[in-house]
């Protein structure tokens, strides 16, 4: 016999997830929920953005977590209160590496723009007014670092650099270590050349700022700076240890993502006019041919995005053997119009190119916002194969 009841969830992870929640109604019968029991519980469904309801014990409860939980997630909770709440808390494993990896799995979900405000939130700083704080800084770190960060956003000039992505990976930082690695392990090499080869990008710019600021901040306790000068540090210091966190928290979910072969995920900043807007970006590649003849002959990319005049659009396009299909999913009359001959122009292109022969079509939706969501919940950085990573 399956009942409802509701109670909260207590999760015991990070500070940024433990925002306490308050009981909404405890269960009628409580005798089976003993203080200290461990418990196994399975999302069965999300009830809104803060509540999901539960199965425990053969029974269904309504919860209220301040965790990015999704439906099929797994959960080993314990019993940490009976009275006059029933309090569950989550229960991590010791080993450091499994709860890093494991936390890092959270904040990806909680913060699914993460890198998209990596850049969005530099340029606001940088634009704007914090030059007395340059003072303080390298000016060539700076002068990089805002120049750097203007290559990672796709605009009208990158459609002429068919190397984009390649160059996002590489100035972000995503390969800052393999690249020292390799550096390393070139012996003959002197230390101006293993400098060169990893201090340009993103990622080695933030970490000197932010470990310069740090420096600052720790000696302006008693200093004499003026509060609004050091309100300015404040928030550049945020703003560094915040980026260099969600790049990280960026390699992990592709490690992981490339570990169960399921490919890449990349956010990429572009310029629509003169808004900024995120594209989801999911790459596969099959590389069982790459080792005999340096290629790869079949992959797949999907795009998540919104351009103000076509609305949402989805993007499917699959290449084998110089073969190209493509699927292009939007939601307005209008988009698909502009679209067919879009994708006729394209085609044309592809086929002087010597691709072809190539599939290209046009489909009409009104949800793709749920299209959207169904398909993230079947990646495995989203899947209850992985989140896992709060049990």
């Amino acid at each position: 016999m399956i009942t409802s009841h509701t109670m909260e969830i207590s999760p015991n992870v990070p500070t940024a997830f433990s925002n306490p929640v308050q009981v909404i109604k405890n269960p009628a019968d409580i005798s089976s929920f003993r203080l200290g029991d461990v418990v196994q519980a399975l999302v069965l469904e999300k009830l809104s953005s803060k509540e999901v309801l539960l199965a425990v014990k053969e029974s269904e409860i309504a919860a209220q977590s301040a965790l990015p939980l999704n439906v099929g997630d797994r959960l080993l909770l314990q019993v940490a209160k009976t009275h006059p709440m029933i309090v569950l808390k989550l229960i991590i494993p010791d080993d450091s590496e499994t709860l890093e990896f494991r936390n890092n799995l959270v904040l990806f979900r909680s913060f699914p723009e993460g890198l998209f405000n990596v850049v969005k939130n530099g340029l606001e700083i940088f634009q704007g007014n914090i030059q007395p704080v340059y003072q303080f800084l390298n000016q060539a770190d700076i002068d990089a670092f805002l120049k750097i960060l203007n290559t990672l956003i796709y605009s009208e000039k990158s459609l002429t650099s068919p190397l984009f992505l390649k160059e996002f990976i590489m100035n972000i930082g995503y390969l800052m270590e393999k690249n020292l690695k390799k550096s390393l392990d070139r012996t003959h090499e002197k230390g101006n050349d293993l400098k060169k080869g990893v201090d340009k990008n993103i990622k080695s710019i933030l970490a000197r700022l932010s470990c310069q600021l740090h420096q600052i901040m720790d000696n302006a306790t008693d200093s004499d700076l003026d509060p609004m000068l050091l309100k300015s540090l404040k928030s550049l210091s945020d703003y560094t240890a915040d980026s260099l966190k969600m790049i990280y928290n960026q390699q992990v979910v592709n490690v992981f993502s490339q570990e169960e072969q399921q490919g890449y995920y990349f956010q990429l900043p572009i310029k629509f006019a003169d808004n900024l807007r995120m594209v989801d970006l999911f790459i596969r590649l099959n590389n069982a041919n790459k080792k005999k003849t340096g290629m790869v002959k079949q992959f797949q990319f999907v795009l998540f995005f919104n351009m103000d005049p076509l609305g949402d659009l989805i993007v499917d396009v699959r290449y084998l053997n110089k073969q190209i299909w493509g699927l292009f999913k939007c939601d307005r009359s209008e988009s698909r119009d502009f679209l067919s001959d879009f994708i006729e122009t394209l085609n044309e292109r592809l086929i002087l190119s010597g691709y072809g022969p190539n599939s290209f079509n046009i489909q009409l939706s009104r949800d793709l916002s749920r299209e959207r969501s169904d398909y993230l919940k079947d990646t495995v950085i989203y899947s209850k194969k992985i989140v896992n990573c709060f049990a």
